[in-house]
């Protein structure tokens, strides 16, 4: 039996058998089809092209900004390889030829290629030997990994180096339900992290060396206790432990699940509004079964990345209606307007290169320098609000100016659909998120400028501490509780509790418990979350007293570390 420690990502105790993802030394076993099955070859082989064209989109995406454009190419390269009617042709004659099955003929005719390629003496040819050698073990993976890995998936514990989003959500969509991740990479506010969330897969990241361990043939996978662990080959006496612990998990989960349409609402007759972070595909039947109380951020820039162009105004506006119709019109919506930059790129508008993203033109920035892009979202906005609660919000505000400069913009917009005889909303409410220090500072000042502020704990903690959040080599620094974030929060709540302008949280913070613990300890009655946290953090309301929950906030302000913080909202928990 061995203990392997990693960080917490969601919560859960699973018992299960490990799947480990090595992606390397894929073997392919050469079988015969019949003549009925060419087809369903043919069409195995198109969706490992496409799922190899959307990694490679992903994967460029990514890169933009940290490498020379130049090298950039050779991914370009590989997608005009993907597209090359001349390979895809000869696989597909050769299937129907030979009636074998489509990964072995996918290898042997790359290795036609690449032996022609590699006896020409021009370097260029010999590059191209390599490319195609890149491309064709990608297609080769996916057709092993989309038509057998993802089957035997199911229920067990995935172990890997990193997971793509593009890969979970593949996984997710494919019906499968894996049992938990295990994953060495340690970005606990990254995109996978975020979707392991979402999915609510129970999930460890950090494992340090985790191909160096000798994974046995059942594992605990264990994110509930105080210190999260993965027990390696468990003997009789720990699992029987653990097979109890599982069972009281589970029925604790199913009370909470049973508060699902309760109010919020503490032991001292405090509201406290739940509402959900949206992107992605709007699943109305699960997102009901959570009970929110309305949308504290629909981001906007996932649906720029799942077009070919620039969406239009008509289009945005149908989406957005269409979003407030599922949900129901009388819940509030709150649109964050485009943000790109930093790691969110659109494939069909190349960002110019940047030394750090991160601090370079991104959110508000980008729209206002590009004014007919912006626009045309705020008249999308602007014509879906007339029947619905929709309000506005900038991203990645950081001077007084970018708000006045965006406040004349959106009168522009409605004089323009006035103009063209075009019914819109008049009065919207325009929010912004607080996400940089400078708008911590200035407060009160952007209170009297804006109707409401929703911060972002994920990118006020990146900039307060100055810590690269999908940074393995920082990410023990990274820590939203952080005193001096904290602090920066109830700078924000004081100058919101003076001018009578709401204040929400929309990072990943607010649906962790302890988070949200210190949030109400500051005031903030109103948090967004991911959808699987409202029954838990509902649950968690419903046991508080909020004012006393809010005579710690002057203990927690003046603590000197996270760790602090976490012991004295720990203890309150567990008094409660």
């Amino acid at each position: 039996m061995e203990i392997v420690e990693g960080k917490r990502i969601f919560n859960g105790i699973v018992i299960g058998k490990p799947y480990i993802d090595n992606k390397k030394n894929i073997e392919i076993k050469c079988y015969d089809i019949s003549e009925d099955e060419i087809e369903d070859e043919i069409d195995r082989l198109k969706t490992a092209v496409e799922a190899a064209k959307l990694e490679i989109k992903h994967l460029k995406e990514s890169l933009k900004g940290r490498i020379k454009k130049e090298e950039l190419q050779i991914l370009v390269v590989h997608k005009m390889l993907l597209e090359d009617p001349q390979f895809m042709s000869d696989i597909k004659k050769a299937v129907k030829l030979e009636k074998k099955n489509v990964e072995y003929i996918v290898r042997k005719v790359a290795d036609k290629y690449i032996i022609m390629f590699e006896s020409l003496y021009d370097p260029i040819y010999k590059q191209r030997a390599l490319d195609i050698k890149d491309i064709s073990e990608r297609i080769i993976y996916n057709l092993v990994f989309l038509s057998s890995t993802y089957k035997e998936l199911e229920g067990k514990i995935l172990i890997g180096k990193e997971l793509f989003p593009s890969e979970l959500l593949k996984i997710y969509y494919s019906g499968i339900k894996l049992g938990g991740i295990i994953l060495e990479y340690a970005g606990e506010t990254s995109h996978t992290a975020i979707l392991a969330k979402a999915m609510e897969i129970p999930t460890i990241m950090g494992v340090k060396n985790l191909f160096e361990v000798n994974w046995g043939e059942l594992l605990i996978l264990d994110t509930v206790s105080e210190e999260p662990r993965i027990i390696n080959d468990p003997d009789e006496k720990t699992l029987k432990i653990y097979e109890e612990k599982a069972k009281k998990f589970k029925k604790a989960t199913e009370e909470i699940e049973k508060s699902i349409n309760l109010p919020s609402v503490t032991l001292d007759k405090e509201e406290i509004d739940l509402y959900i972070n949206l992107g992605g595909r709007l699943d109305i039947t699960e997102i009901n079964k959570k009970n929110p109380q309305g949308i504290g951020l629909l981001r906007t820039e996932l649906i720029y990345m799942d077009n070919d162009e620039f969406p239009s105004e008509e289009k945005q506006m149908k989406l957005y209606e269409k979003i407030a119709e599922d949900f129901g019109k009388k819940k509030p919506i709150i649109i964050r307007t485009l943000d790109i930059g930093a790691d969110k790129n659109l494939p069909y508008y190349a960002m110019e290169p940047e030394e750090n993203p991160s601090l370079g033109c991104r959110g508000i920035r980008f729209t206002l320098s590009n004014r007919d892009i912006f626009k045309t979202q705020l008249k999308a906005i602007l014509r879906a609000s007339i029947e619905n609660e929709i309000k506005i919000m900038y991203p990645m505000v950081t001077t007084v100016k970018e708000i006045r400069e965006s406040k004349k913009l959106l009168i522009q917009c409605k004089e323009e659909l006035k103009e063209e005889g075009i019914a819109y909303r008049e009065e919207i409410e325009v929010g912004i998120m607080i996400e940089v220090p400078s708008v911590v500072l200035l407060a009160e000042t952007f209170a009297k400028e804006v109707d409401f502020f929703s911060i972002g704990t994920n990118d006020l903690t990146q900039y307060i501490l100055a810590t690269d959040r999908f940074s393995e080599a920082v990410h023990d620094i990274y820590n939203s509780l952080d005193p001096a974030v904290l602090k920066a929060v109830d700078i924000v709540a004081q100058a919101g509790k003076k001018f009578n302008k709401k204040v929400s949280v929309c990072g990943e913070m607010a649906g962790d418990e302890i988070g949200a613990l210190a949030l109400m300890s500051l005031g903030i009655k109103n948090l967004s979350m991911i959808p699987s946290s409202i029954p838990k953090i509902r649950n968690l309301v419903r046991k508080i007293e909020f004012k006393k929950l809010g005579q710690l906030r002057e203990k927690i302000l003046e603590s000197l570390s996270p760790k602090e913080v976490k012991e004295i909202l720990e203890e309150y928990l567990k008094n409660l």
